[in-house]
């Protein structure tokens, strides 16, 4: 029996104001075979709408569907804000109220594969067996239909994916601990590179290769029609796989797969330029990994040339992306070079200078300035290794937590008090950190590093 099953799991579909939406994903919940296994739930936030909203959900009466209010909060201004609070409020509902030893958590601009819930009800019992694992999701930022996504084939990550998701009861008191006040990029953001690093630290979630959940909506708030994002999702792969075809997923467990995953990297062949691979792979159907340097600030020129998610790495694990050449599906596995000791040559590596200080600008100064006062010069390259609530929180108070931005003069603190972000560390997965950057409201953190050692800039591939 899965850990679905007997009453220990829930489905949450959170929703705001858009019955049509609601519709959507209703109906495609409504088609899963297995439905009748779980309790099922629609969260609403906007009291206007309720009754619109729950006149949709009464149209599936037939599903026993339960229907939560979340009590208004005047104080919320701006959108982000407002569905951090509800996933707040869905995520205590679920684990304090109801009683969910498992539940799953999907916003209502989605709809779902046909597999949808044998996906989570065959992935539930990792969550059990390894605590290494804390999340499993539907989603998969590079799936793309023209990477050939694999339906069979799930992956551990340490991005979170978010976009239909599944916890146990013992996770949510650790998110619940250091909920954002404020996050000003997103409550997901705020899981990956926020405060609640640290607490999953060298724990990952499970992601499938094939989404198994679609965006839907064309009037969101941060997908809108005409947009680029709302273009990324219309390129997006849907598993198509009937229920139940998905079957054996102890691959995934944390031993063997860390064991399979050396093996595959230790046969593989470096690359050092992206049009080398374009001429590799004419003809070539080789399943031997095709590895490909990388370091975060130039990722979005990589990610454009082999078509994966733009701006930032995600869907990685420990440094580690694994994809497909575009054209020849050639498999490849994009590597962090901060991260691929072990797996790159020395000369490919970038690693933390010995002579490296991290230290505090002056409030609303520069990492030159910073650095030049204490006769060391600040290193572009090793700015990264001040990137991360860890660093931040050894220098200042963080009192509203560590979260995420963008900015060039990130990794910093907010000191000025009006700011939305104030008394938040922040850190960046989309900016490069600049030298000569500084903002009025914020100080910086700075590496500063032995003038003989400074790196002018990132290098060009």
């Amino acid at each position: 029996m899965s850990p679905l099953e007997g009453g220990r799991a829930g489905i949450v579909i959170l929703a705001h104001d858009r019955p049509d939406c609601l519709a959507r994903c209703l109906e495609s919940l409504a088609q899963q075979p297995d439905l009748g296994l779980v309790a099922s739930v629609v969260s609403l936030d906007h009291k206007e709408s309720f009754q619109t909203m729950e006149a949709v959900v009464d149209k599936y009466s037939k599903f026993n569907i339960n229907v939560w209010r979340k009590p208004d909060d005047p104080s919320l201004k701006v959108a982000v804000a407002k569905i951090a609070a509800h996933f707040k409020f869905a995520l205590s509902q679920s684990f304090e109220v109801a009683g969910f030893e498992f539940a799953i958590f999907v916003e209502n601009d989605l709809t779902l594969a046909p597999d949808f819930l044998w996906y989570f009800r065959l992935t539930a019992p990792l969550l059990e067996r390894d605590p290494s694992i804390w999340c499993v999701s539907a989603w998969n930022d590079n799936g793309f239909l023209e990477l050939a996504p694999d339906e069979h084939r799930l992956f551990r990550t340490d991005y979170f994916p978010g976009l239909g998701w599944m916890i146990r009861n013992s996770t949510w008191p650790l998110l619940r601990e250091s909920w954002p006040r404020f996050p000003s990029t997103g409550w997901d953001h705020w899981i990956r590179h926020g405060s609640a690093v640290s607490t999953f630290s060298k724990r990952d979630c499970i992601a499938p290769e094939a989404p198994r959940t679609r965006h839907v909506d064309t009037k969101g708030t941060n997908v809108k029609a005409g947009t680029p994002i709302l273009k990324l999702l219309e390129k997006m792969a849907t598993s198509k796989l009937p229920h139940g075809e998905l079957h054996d997923v102890t691959y995934l467990l944390r031993d063997e797969y860390e064991a399979t995953v050396h093996r595959i990297l230790q046969d593989g062949e470096v690359v050092q330029s992206v049009n080398t691979l374009s001429a590799l792979s004419t003809g070539r159907k080789s399943g031997r990994y095709q590895l490909i340097p990388y370091v975060r600030e130039e990722f979005s020129s990589l990610a454009k040339k082999l078509q994966l998610y733009p701006g930032q790495p995600r869907g990685g694990w420990r440094g580690i992306i694994f994809s497909r050449h575009p054209q020849s599906h050639l498999p490849l596995a994009l590597i962090d070079r901060r991260q691929g000791e072990g797996i790159l040559p020395e000369k490919d590596l970038w690693r933390a200078e010995p002579g490296n200080i991290l230290m505090k600008a002056k409030p609303g100064k520069s990492c030159d300035s910073a650095c030049g006062a204490v006769g060391l010069k600040c290193d572009i390259r090793q700015m990264e290794y001040a990137n991360n609530c860890k660093a931040l929180k050894q220098h200042f108070p963080c009192e509203n937590g560590c979260g995420h931005q963008v900015g060039a003069e990130i990794p910093c603190y907010v000191h000025e008090k009006t700011r939305d972000t104030a008394l938040q560390c922040l850190v960046t997965d989309e900016s490069a950190p600049n030298c000569s950057a500084q903002h009025p409201a914020t100080t910086r953190l700075c590496t500063c590093s032995p003038a003989q050692k400074r790196h002018a800039g990132y290098l060009s591939r």
